[in-house]
């Protein structure tokens, strides 16, 4: 993704075994009324609650909590005013809350004030309701709590507000943990060697962040703003997860919007928006899945919550895309590419080993305008003739991605050009204190909200006509604007009345329009039908911050991503890029690629690489400037820290360029495809990866046997041998002897089976079967569930591959005690 680029519907709606010890809690219950976990068998590593099918139970044994909340091998105790006391690791015993830091599990904003509740009962049934209520303020919060193995789910099912009151917001926590080492911003888990703590939304409109309004609730002020030291820009408006100074946070929220809103973004500018029709902009409904676990089986979970909660889902060669290994394959961008070049493109790209071309002619991609997204002539200037370049590609080996620049109206989309489209998004509003004439360069407003900082250059919006200003003072009750632009972006200059509303124009970052919630959801709609009527395979959100930009912060962003993606046919082999990741559309998109190499320090790279590591994200170069003229020993060099850090790339080139390089060309096309093939099949050791991501090193890899086995020989600055040179050759699958150990009935259980090559892309049980109760997850190899009876159990595990490589399976006995 390039670092100069700058809806989701409701989601419901629309080869070594890792030993992690058999399990500690009883699961199938999320609330309960048991005293404080207590570490029975330190030796086993193993906590006893009360056994049973809820998720809440009531604390015994214990002056601070009241009730305990289990989700996963997270145990939360609850004190009677539903404030989180403690956060245990039910495993251990160990406690995660941050010293002398407390916050109500869930909590309202009324009238601009947060109302913490007072009291916490819980009603009895298979799925337990947790009451949270403050009768002096005359709120209430009824929280379903529902125990689903490896999370539990946490739904707001009912909210009351105080007579005559303006009930604003509802918080998740945050919960203040004292975890430092791994905050996952965007996946919205922090965790250190031994445990993993996360917290995942599960609608759009519960937003994975903190609304920026409330910088003196839920430590906000205390929280980092840009924790991952990211250079595309910081995240922390839209994640889920936090870094402080004492430790982390984890908090969602979703905002009333049953009625108009005026929310903060991120540079202090008051946006007015909603209301939302009907009930979806109301707060009830509200959900969160937490969870604790063991960090190797973090993706577990996570593929347990996405695709158990009716959460995006999308696959690369059928597997989980978050796990597979073809969601880091390279790209060969073309600056040039058209549907007279694809033949002459694709070859190319197959001696290079990458499967995509994708197309970039311009900043914006190959669209005649931005907002309505209409294919231009390099791509045939029509769906038809975009589905013929597709064939067209298909038919020569290759795929066909293209950019896209989201939110981003361009001033001569139909959205902007006359009659401009209502729904534009816009700032602060204000009145005409005094008639405004055609010709008038001076005009005079009753408010100066719309003038406030925050927003892109200063340009307004009355009636049809968008009007740019130079300067604005107070003048008695007046705010006098002065040096108008008359009739910008096409419009035409009118005559305004007294009263008439003058509105601030949200100006993206190339001086274009940004669409309000209502053009989100039709530019949605518009990319999904792109998609399925020509098979593109690939596209980039780039500029998709312009969605939060609109006033609608991560949800406004979730409606474009996710509402593309539910429209989008294809759940399997499509990828997805984007400027931003956020807690709201991680589940969707495949990966971020930022940095263009060459401008961007490799050093950055190293950092956006431990961002996407810690956010389970495929690693990725960034965008690798390509020419014909760039010498071997430089590709090379770029090649091996994508090899030592398991990063794809963007190669960013022309055709005419590569075409007239010939056998030069050839030659870098070729070492790409060396590199990938390597890389793509796990033939480095995990010895030869560190010494490739030391960026003081040079390196030459040498075919053997082509797609099998390599050469490694390390070079000197002028090219010289260093040292002998090394084996690189592809490991034959294979899944671990490593026998499992042993689980516990009634309790939850843990392990993962992995493989010694990323070629892995399923497992399967092919013959005998797991414990009742126990499941393994086919896209992490993971093994999870609450065993329901004793015994020993005899099963073969098959690991499927991709790549033309083997499948590997392996016996493995089970034992329940």
């Amino acid at each position: 993704m390039r670092l100069d680029r700058l809806a989701r519907h409701d989601r419901r709606d629309h080869t070594r075994l890792t030993v992690l010890g058999a399990g500690a809690l009883a699961l199938g219950l999320a609330v309960t009324a048991a005293g404080p976990v207590q570490a029975t068998g330190a030796a086993a590593g193993r906590a006893t609650v009360p056994s049973g099918r809820t998720a809440v139970h009531p604390a015994h044994g214990t002056a601070d909590a009241a009730y305990v909340l289990n989700a996963g091998y997270l145990v939360i105790g609850l004190d009677r005013a539903g404030t989180v006391v403690s956060l245990t690791d039910a495993r251990t015993g160990r406690d995660h809350t941050a010293d002398g830091k407390t916050a109500s599990l869930v909590s309202l904003v009324v009238d601009g004030k947060q109302i913490r509740p007072t009291r916490v009962t819980v009603a009895d049934g298979a799925k337990p309701v947790l009451r949270f209520t403050n009768a002096e303020a005359g709120t209430a919060i009824d929280v379903k709590a529902v125990a689903k193995g490896g999370y539990t789910t946490l739904e707001a099912v009912r909210v009351k507000g105080p007579d005559r009151g303006d009930v604003q917001t509802l918080l998740w926590g945050p919960l203040a943990t004292d975890v430092t080492q791994t905050v996952g911003e965007a996946a919205g888990v922090v965790h250190d060697d031994d445990f993993a703590i996360g917290l995942r939304p599960l609608t759009d409109r519960t937003e994975g962040a903190w609304p920026q309004e409330y910088q003196d609730f839920g430590w906000e002020s205390e929280v980092a703003d840009n924790p991952s030291r990211l250079q595309v820009a910081p995240h922390e408006e839209w994640s889920a997860a936090g870094r402080t100074p004492w430790g982390s946070v984890l908090r969602a929220f979703t905002y009333d919007y049953t009625k108009e809103r005026t929310r903060q973004n991120v540079g202090g500018h008051r946006i007015p928006v909603g209301p939302l029709p009907g009930s979806r902009g109301k707060i009830a409904g509200s959900a969160i899945a937490l969870f604790g676990a063991a960090p190797a089986l973090t993706p577990t979970v996570l593929s347990d919550i996405a695709s158990g909660e009716g959460l995006p889902y999308p696959t690369q060669n059928g597997q989980w895309q978050k796990t597979a290994q073809a969601s880091s394959q390279s790209f060969l961008v073309l600056s040039d590419l058209n549907t007279g070049n694809i033949p002459q493109s694709a070859r190319l790209a197959k001696a290079a080993g990458i499967n995509y071309l994708y197309s970039l002619p311009n900043a914006v991609g190959p669209w005649r305008a931005t907002g309505h997204y209409e294919f231009n002539a390099s791509l045939g200037g029509s769906d038809a003739g975009a589905a013929a370049a597709v064939k067209l590609a298909e038919d020569n080996g290759v795929h066909l991605g293209v950019h896209t620049i989201s939110d981003f109206v361009s001033t001569d989309d139909a959205y902007v050009t006359a009659p401009a489209d209502p729904r534009l998004a816009l700032g602060g509003r204000a009145r005409l204190t005094r008639p405004l004439g055609a010709g008038d360069t001076t005009l005079h407003l009753d408010d100066d909200t719309l003038l406030a900082a925050g927003l892109h250059n200063k340009l307004l919006r009355i009636g049809d006509e968008f009007i740019g200003y130079t300067d604005a003072v107070k003048a008695g009750d007046e705010w006098q604007l002065t040096g108008l632009h008359r009739a910008q972006w096409g419009s035409t200059a009118a005559a305004h009345a007294t009263a008439d509303t003058a509105s601030r124009v949200i100006v993206n970052s190339y001086n274009g329009a940004i669409g309000g919630l209502g053009v989100i959801d039709e530019i949605a709609g518009r990319l999904g039908t792109a998609w399925n009527a020509t098979g593109i395979r690939a596209n980039s959100y780039d500029g998709v911050e312009s969605a939060s930009e609109s006033g609608w912060g991560s949800y406004g962003q979730a409606r474009l991503i996710n509402g593309a993606f539910a429209q989008n046919h294809r759940k399997d082999g499509f990828v997805t890029e984007t400027s931003r990741m956020t807690s709201n559309t991680w589940d969707a998109l495949t990966r971020a690629s930022w940095g263009e190499v060459g401008v961007t320090s490799m050093d950055q790279v190293f950092i956006n690489n431990e961002f996407y590591k810690d956010n389970f994200l495929p690693g990725m170069l960034g965008w690798v400037s390509l020419k014909s003229s760039e010498g071997l020993t430089s590709i090379e060099s770029k090649l091996a820290r994508g090899a030592g850090l398991n990063a794809g790339v963007g190669f960013q080139a022309s055709y005419a360029d590569l075409n007239r390089g010939g056998d030069a060309s050839l030659k870098i096309l070729d070492a790409i495809k060396q590199w990938e093939s390597a890389r793509n099949l796990g033939a480095f050791t995990e010895a030869q990866k560190a010494l490739l991501r030391d960026r003081t090193t040079n390196w030459h890899l040498r075919t053997v046997a082509d797609g099998k086995e390599w050469s490694l020989q390390q070079l000197d600055a002028s090219g010289a041998p260093v040292g002998e040179p090394q084996r690189v050759a592809v490991p034959t699958p294979a899944l671990s002897g490593t026998a499992l150990p042993a689980a516990h009935v009634r309790e939850l259980y843990e392990a993962r089976l992995t493989t010694n090559t990323p070629a892995t892309v399923r497992y399967e049980v092919t013959t005998g079967a797991l414990p009742q109760g126990l499941r393994l997850n086919r896209d992490t190899g993971g093994i999870t569930g609450t065993p329901k009876r004793p015994g020993t159990s005899a099963f073969t595990v098959t690991a499927h591959s991709a790549e033309g490589q083997p499948d590997a399976e392996h016996a493995y006995r089970l034992t329940v005690g």
